[in-house]
């Protein structure tokens, strides 16, 4: 899985096409790669920097370079002819917000890995916890075994960042077999009770006979 230090990234656009969509009032996405999108959706997969909803007025009475740099002014934009650099940590709480819809689960600083968006998996890593296996470990798991990106903050004090991945059926059946495996290893090893209902529950579910 790619991993992205969001203190690191900086983020090359054309302004000429943001212009461009401005004076047609077109909603406009961007990427992490600084790819532009007009009244379309970035892919889900992808993770997105900048967002301006068409609704959203902005003065046009004003010179370019201006246009840009208000329009960015959370970015720290930098103007260099036709080109803007920005960097989105200075918007890392409104990025991690406008990936919500697309995130397969969130690291928060506090609380970890609490839960995964997609409900299948989800539900994986509920039965899993009854076994001791904690959604910390199937987060590694998946960022070190599946293809996604991972797009993190961290100042050696906190930490939180947020997974997209790229097929999520591949993450599903990869985390089933992972999770199998190590539920396999509890019981030869005697560190599960195989008499907890709960336990019971998630071997029914994993469809593991002991």
């Amino acid at each position: 899985m790619k991993q992205v230090d969001i203190k690191e990234l900086e983020v090359k656009i054309d302004i000429t096409k943001i212009l461009n969509a401005l004076s047609l009032n077109k909603e406009i996405e961007i990427d992490i790669n600084g790819n532009i999108y007009f009244d379309e959706s970035c892919d889900l997969k992808i993770p997105l920097v900048f967002k301006l909803s068409a609704q959203k007025k902005t003065n046009l009475l004003q010179d370019s370079k201006s246009i840009i740099l208000n329009l960015f002014k959370d970015y720290k934009p930098e103007v260099n002819g036709t080109d803007l650099t920005i960097k989105p940590l200075m918007a890392w709480q409104e990025i991690i917000f406008l990936n919500q819809p697309r995130m397969l689960y969130f690291d928060h600083q506090t609380d970890g890995v609490e839960l995964f968006e997609d409900k299948r998996l989800e539900d994986i890593g509920w039965h899993a916890t009854a076994c001791d296996i904690s959604y910390r470990e199937i987060s590694s798991y998946i960022e070190s075994n599946c293809e996604g990106i991972l797009v993190f903050y961290d100042n050696k004090i906190q930490f939180n960042g947020f997974v997209l991945v790229n097929d999520i059926e591949d993450v599903r059946i990869k985390v089933e077999e992972f999770i199998i495996k190590k539920i396999s290893l509890k019981i030869e090893d005697d560190l599960l009770d195989i008499e907890d209902d709960d336990v019971l529950e998630a071997l029914e579910y994993f469809n593991i006979r002991v």
